[in-house]
């Protein structure tokens, strides 16, 4: 089983307690890591990628590729029949983002990015773009997006949200799909929860775990986070018979 705890606080303990409906059963053929890994983010995966409805044949860019939503969003485009573009930091998320099956992977802390990504799609730009990085990134990104396009905001892990010219926006014809649409998720969840564990359990849908830490050494986790040192999911493990 997996689940929130009661409180819905969080934290990281050996033990917790969780309400008997907020409980989610791990289908046959998926560990309970993946499903821990999935358990979230694939809901929010889903519900992002059915808000800004995916079409086949158009070009998606997907910032934070390399993380947990957006390695998932990056599977879910393919699996939409999409063109993906992963913008991600480091040599190691990239090879991670075209693994997953992005035709081209763009470290975005490079300078050229944003050329490689116009010359992908023939100076168009992106149909879609899913921002998960805000700040300068997401603005940048913005620019790129194709005129008719679609701007789906779900995240700012650069410390700041992407700041949007509405009146550019509408100049251009773009759609920008703001970060309130994550308010309504909430109540729609479980249902989106057990499509992400069945479709993992059906081998459609990939948690990536890219780094496992003992509790003892949860500080280090989240040390590791808080630097941007670590790829899709970071899971903490309780021993056995703790």
């Amino acid at each position: 089983m997996v689940a929130h705890t009661a409180d819905g606080l969080g934290g990281n303990a050996e033990k917790a307690v969780a309400d008997e409906d907020a409980l989610f059963p791990v289908p046959d053929g998926l560990e309970l890591a993946e499903a821990a890994a999935l358990f979230d983010d694939g809901a929010t995966a889903i519900g992002l990628a059915e808000n800004a409805a995916i079409k086949p044949g158009e070009w998606v860019l997907v910032e934070a590729a390399g993380g947990g939503v957006g390695s998932l969003l990056v599977q879910l485009a393919r699996a939409a029949g999409a063109r993906v573009i992963g913008a991600a930091r480091g040599e190691r998320k990239r090879e991670l983002v075209l693994s997953l099956g992005a035709e081209l992977a763009v470290d975005y802390s490079e300078s050229g990015w944003r050329e490689q990504v116009l010359a992908a799609t023939d100076g168009r730009g992106p149909d879609l773009v899913f921002d998960g990085i805000g700040g300068t990134i997401g603005r940048e990104a913005f620019e790129l997006t194709a005129r008719g396009g679609r701007f789906s905001v779900h995240g700012a892990s650069s410390g700041a949200p992407s700041e949007i010219d509405q009146a550019e926006a509408e100049r251009r014809g773009v759609t920008v799909i703001g970060l309130d649409q994550l308010f309504g998720f909430a109540a729609t969840a479980r249902p989106r929860k057990e499509r992400a564990l069945s479709q993992a359990a059906a081998g459609l849908l990939t948690p990536t775990i890219g780094q496992t830490f003992p509790l003892e050494h949860a500080a280090d986790a989240h040390a590791a986070m808080q630097n941007r040192q670590v790829i899709g999911k970071t899971l903490l493990q309780v021993q056995p018979g703790a």
